[in-house]
């Protein structure tokens, strides 16, 4: 029987010849576990080949140190040379020294006394300093630490041993190094059949390379592989292997802040060449299966387009709409079966369309049209307006007092609330062709085709009439009220989202005067395209880190220490040059993206106060945050993530408030502050003195320090009046146990009476002007009375 004449008579037989593909699978996987294991056994062959090469570097190394410590003790022992020392005679030192570098192949030969001073140089007899690095060594070997070193001297790298010059005690010390370059490279690499390369860094910069013998065109890729754990120390550090390679990073020492590492590398080719021609078999083997099994695809198509064209074709009609069409292919196979579940599929499609077309156009609390069928209904209006030359009325309504509603009354109230104002807004319009929708939340809009403003104006005076009658709900009589802002085709806008955001514009200037409705007027939105255009530049600073964090010292008066710094947002706009937070946040908060730019100052804060805990600088960081943030029910939550992922604890941040944004919520933002409290961050309330909050909830709240405003401050020495106040805030918070820190601290005759009225911390310009990260750290780590700042009187 051919090929073409092969038939099936069920799908379940059909794809049995499917399973000629299984070849190609088995014959892919064997050929990819081959490969795997030829790969892993060269590179573990590679990787003893490198162990074996570090001990032999490390022993050649050691070879080379006694050497060196042989002809150092030479030249110790020397009679002309301790007599030479005696007297001081450097011409004689100098030429002693001389000898030295030619018995051990050295590059560097100094005797240096006692104290340090150098007394003889082989390549210059008089004039040089004893190098850093030298000096380091040599009061290591003092301390009894004689074995040989690896320095950085001049952007080369030394092997050093020191012997002493001493009868009886040190009159000095030899010393003799190896500079370790391409020529010691070279040699390293012939004895341990690697690729052999020395690196250095000091500090935080990136890696320099001294000698290799890799080729040039691969050292920036060498440099950019060797791990900052390359440090002094015993362990070696591996190298993550690329495609041709496998590397080991040895750290050999150094001092000042200055690491040399050797790196040790094995090609993986000459591993694997053995094993290529059986690679090539397995690659011809996996070309045959792949044509039988292209074979067997083939046959299986035959037997399988015909009845699978149906079923495209009545797929099509469905993308098409067409849910009445029916895929005709006879019952008796899988195939059959499958279209009669294709048909009953459609038939349920297009019910389940029917509900979700209702659902995506329809609020399903009040069942008025929702946002994406209002915003389609005025776009259709907008178009037959300029088809017909008339005109349109907008109306956007966002109700007063219904977050108190929810607050007091929870939210199933709430919902019965907008339920019975959808309906009175219904009944409160006369025409069919009329639309009020529901936005979201408390806000409503209206849809007055054919309608000018006067129209509209009655509308909106019909509206605030009916809603200004209480509501009863549930028994209990609620008065909400509503803001209505209205906006005409075509006198304020051409288009459907002009029309919504002037009608937006007026809403709130109706709520803020408190008229019920207002018709828009372009007076009210003189700031909004800039503000728009701030709002954008904004979002892109977050985005684009052209944010920047200042720190500002927090000292302690009674331990004169550092104890905090506050971090300090900056705008580096590209165009107005450096925002402060005034500039900004206001805005910022007003439009809601005061969330965006809290969470990116905390991440980089945090972030900074985790690197400081590296480095061994032990602060508490302080952060300003909003009224949002504080009325931000998730705000603990982001706070929990940020300090996780920079393994920091709650405890090393502070959070600073000030009155007025806990006394908008008091309820809310106490509820967010005992949570914060429970996960151990500080609290602290800013500005205090300046805003209204009553004592009574200053008692309630979980905070552990309060912060004198500046206004205080400034004037503490010449106003009895700041004097007072200063004075009973101080007496206030330590009576309620809280910390006191004074802001605005500018000259020492404040710092000293805010001293002697027992005020725990100080903060201001006397104190220390705000300062980049590096710059904080350094001033932090200097002496008190090396700070260039006023800030080492402070600490006397």
């Amino acid at each position: 029987m051919s090929l073409p004449a092969f038939r099936f008579r069920s799908l379940q037989a059909r794809i049995v010849v499917v399973f000629l593909a299984l070849l190609l699978t088995v014959q892919v996987a064997g050929y990819a576990l081959i490969e795997s294991a030829i790969t892993g056994n060269a590179r573990r062959h590679a990787q003893n080949e490198l162990a074996v090469g570090a001990r032999m570097f490390h022993r050649l190394l050691a070879q080379s140190g006694q050497r060196l410590t042989q002809a150092g003790q030479v030249a110790a022992s020397d009679f002309a040379l301790r007599e030479a020392v005696a007297t001081r005679d450097q011409g004689t030192i100098a030429a002693i020294l001389r000898r030295q570098p030619d018995r051990a192949s050295a590059d560097l030969a100094l005797l240096v006394a006692p104290n340090g001073q150098l007394l003889g140089d082989a390549a210059s007899p008089r004039g040089r300093q004893v190098p850093g690095p030298v000096a380091d060594y040599l009061a290591r070997a003092a301390r009894g630490e004689r074995e040989p070193g690896i320095e950085v001297i001049g952007g080369h790298a030394y092997q050093l041993v020191a012997v002493p010059v001493r009868p009886a005690a040190p009159m000095g010390w030899v010393v003799i190094g190896l500079r370790l370059d391409d020529r010691v490279v070279r040699d390293l690499a012939a004895l341990t059949a690697l690729d052999v390369s020395l690196a250095t860094r000091t500090g935080a910069e990136p890696w320099r390379l001294l000698a290799s013998t890799r080729p040039a065109d691969q050292h920036a890729a060498l440099l950019g592989a060797i791990p900052a754990a390359a440090a002094p120390g015993p362990d070696a550090a591996a190298i993550g292997a690329d495609h041709a390679t496998e590397s080991l990073a040895l750290p050999l020492g150094g001092s000042e802040g200055a690491v040399v590492a050797a790196v040790l590398q094995r090609s993986l080719d000459s591993a694997t060449a053995p094993f290529r021609g059986l690679q090539t078999t397995l690659l011809a083997l996996t070309v045959i299966g792949l044509a039988l099994s292209v074979i067997g695809s083939i046959l299986m198509a035959r037997r399988i387009t015909g009845p699978l064209g149906a079923l495209v074709h009545a797929a099509r009609k469905v993308e098409e709409g067409d849910y009445a069409h029916r895929a005709a292919v006879a019952p008796g196979d899988e195939i059959g079966e499958l279209a009669s579940a294709f048909n009953h599929m459609c038939d349920g499609i297009a019910a389940r369309e029917h509900r979700i077309s209702e659902l995506a156009y329809s609020d399903p609390l009040t069942g008025l049209p929702n946002r994406a069928l209002f915003n389609d209904r005025i776009g259709q209006a907008v178009s037959a307006a300029q088809r017909n030359a008339s005109p349109l009325a907008v109306l956007t309504m966002d109700l007063d007092r219904f977050k108190h509603v929810n607050d007091s009354l929870g939210h199933h109230m709430g919902d019965l609330v907008l339920r019975e104002v959808a309906f009175r807004l219904h009944h409160a319009l006369q025409r069919r062709s009329d639309t009020v929708a529901r936005l979201g939340g408390d806000e409503f809009a209206v849809l007055l085709p054919n309608e000018g403003v006067d129209r509209a104006k009655l509308v909106a005076r019909k509206i605030v009439e009916v809603l200004s009658e209480p509501l009863t709900i549930e028994g209990h009589l609620v008065d909400v009220g509503a803001s209505i802002g209205i906006a005409g085709y075509p006198e304020h806008g051409g288009d459907a989202d002009t029309l919504m955001r002037c009608a937006d514009v007026a809403m709130y200037s109706a709520k803020r005067a408190g008229t019920g409705f207002e018709v828009y007027d372009s007076r009210h939105d003189q700031g909004t395209p800039g503000r728009l255009s701030l709002l954008g530049e904004l979002r892109h600073a977050v985005e684009h880190d052209e944010l920047a964090l200042l720190y500002q010292p927090k000292v302690g008066l009674a331990a004169r220490a550092a104890i905090a710094a506050e971090a300090l947002v900056r705008w580096n706009h590209p165009e107005r040059g450096c925002l402060l937070p005034e500039s900004f946040v206001a805005f910022a908060e007003q439009t809601g993206y005061i969330k965006a730019v809290t969470r990116w100052v905390l991440d980089r804060a945090l972030g900074q106060c985790a690197e400081w805990r590296t480095r061994g600088l032990e602060l508490r960081v302080s952060v300003n945050i909003s009224a949002r943030d504080l009325h931000n029910p998730d705000f603990p939550r982001l706070l929990a993530e940020l300090a996780g992922a920079h393994q920091l604890r709650p405890e090393l941040l502070s959070l600073e408030v000030t009155e007025s944004a806990v006394m908008e919520d008091p309820a809310h933002a106490l509820a967010i502050l005992e949570r914060l409290h429970a996960m151990g961050v500080r609290l602290a309330i800013d500005d205090f003195g300046t805003g209204y909050s009553s004592l009574a909830y200053l008692k309630r709240l979980p905070v552990d320090e309060l912060k004198i405003d500046k206004s205080f401050v400034i004037g503490l020495v010449r106003d009895p009046d700041d004097a007072a106040i200063v004075r009973a805030t101080i007496d206030l918070a330590h009576h309620m146990g809280l910390t006191v820190t004074a802001e605005g601290v500018e000259d020492r005759h404040v710092l000293e009476t805010l001293r002697r009225l027992g005020c725990d911390h100080a903060q201001g310009l006397y104190v220390g002007r705000p300062l980049t990260a590096a710059e904080f750290e350094r001033w932090s780590r200097q002496e008190p009375e090396s700070r260039h700042d006023p800030a080492g009187l402070l600490l006397h």
